[in-house]
């Protein structure tokens, strides 16, 4: 589940993406839902997680989702018989102001205009998510849904 981080400085907007230390890829906040979590509840937990969040932030969900073969999973064997496809829903994170500090999973961030961002971007799924994210930050069009990562 793509979460992308972004940030408004003076008039620009930045857009984090994050390398993979098991993959080396770019990506971006990835990670998957435990036992009884919403998509929302699993965002904000792997958002915190992932970028060692210890303050509120904005969790904006985005339209954009994509399916993933459940072959591509390691915990697939503990999964449900039948398990075949993994739904994979994006929320936008507004880090503006906020200092992340990466977790074991990650070895680099990049903050990055658009373009930059979505050419380094390894999977379909995190440039679409991102291509809403800008088009919605351009039309100012993101409701407050869930604040996460309060301490």
């Amino acid at each position: 589940m793509p979460r992308a981080p972004f940030r408004r400085v003076g008039e620009q907007t930045e857009f984090a993406v994050l390398r993979r230390k098991d993959m080396t890829v770019w990506q971006a906040v990835a990670g998957g839902g435990e036992a009884g979590e919403s998509p929302q509840q699993a965002a904000a937990r792997e958002a915190c997680e992932e970028l060692g969040l210890d303050r509120t932030v904005a969790l904006y969900p985005l339209q954009a989702m994509a399916s993933i073969p459940a072959r591509f999973f390691a915990d697939r064997s503990i999964w449900p018989t039948g398990t075949y496809v993994v739904s994979e829903y994006a929320f936008a994170v507004d880090l503006t102001g906020i200092e992340i500090k990466l977790c074991n999973e990650h070895t680099a961030v990049q903050w990055l205009d658009y373009e930059s961002a979505n050419a380094l971007l390894r999977f379909d799924s995190n440039r679409t998510a991102l291509g809403e994210l800008y088009e919605r930050l351009q039309a100012a069009d993101l409701p407050r849904q869930v604040e996460c990562c309060q301490d």
